[in-house]
C-alpha cells in the first residue's frame, strides 16, 4: 500500500477541512469546532497553517495540520502539529507514521527545536501511538489554557 503525503493545493483546500471536521467529530468535539471552511482556506492560504492530506491512490485517507511557534529558550522554531488523524478503516495502515515523517521532515528543514502536539487524556490509542514513534509525555509541564469566555 503507498501513502503518499503532500502539502494542499487550494482546490483540496475543502477536503482538509472535510478531514479536520471528522477528527472534531471522533473527539466529540462538533458543538466547540467553529472553524468555516472559508477561515480554514484564509489560513492554509496566508501560510499560518500547513495542512497535509495523506492519500492511498486518489482517495485522501488523513489529515495533519501544523503551525510554527517559537520557543524563548533558545529562540528556534516548534513545530506544533494541531491535528493529526486518519480515517477509522485506515488506522494501523502506516497512515500517522507517514504523516509523523513528514513533520520530521519539516522540523528538520526548518530548523525547529522540536515537534509538539497535544493528545487528549482519554485517547490511549493516540497516546500509545506517539510514544511508539519516539515522542514522549511531557513531565515538566502542565497546560494551561484561558478560555474566550474570560477575556
Amino acid at each position: 500500500m503507498i501513502i503518499d503525503i503532500k502539502i494542499i493545493s487550494p482546490e483540496e483546500t475543502e477536503t482538509a477541512f472535510i478531514l479536520t471536521r471528522e477528527l472534531m467529530e471522533y473527539h466529540n468535539a462538533l458543538d466547540i469546532f467553529t472553524m468555516t471552511p472559508q477561515r480554514f482556506k484564509e489560513l492554509t492560504e496566508s501560510g499560518a497553517l500547513m495542512s497535509f492530506i495523506a492519500y492511498i491512490g486518489s482517495e485522501a485517507v488523513g489529515v495533519m495540520n501544523a503551525f510554527y511557534k517559537y520557543t524563548t529558550f533558545s529562540g528556534r522554531k516548534i513545530l506544533y502539529i494541531e491535528d493529526l488523524y486518519a480515517r477509522e478503516k485506515y488506522r494501523g495502515c502506516g497512515i500517522g507514521g507517514k504523516l509523523l515523517d513528514k513533520a520530521k521532515e519539516i522540523a528538520a528543514e526548518n530548523d525547529c527545536e522540536q515537534i509538539e502536539l497535544k493528545c487528549a487524556v482519554w485517547n490511549k490509542n493516540s497516546a500509545a501511538f506517539y510514544e511508539a514513534h519516539g515522542m514522549q509525555k511531557e513531565k515538566e509541564w502542565n497546560v494551561y489554557t484561558l478560555n474566550k469566555s474570560s477575556f
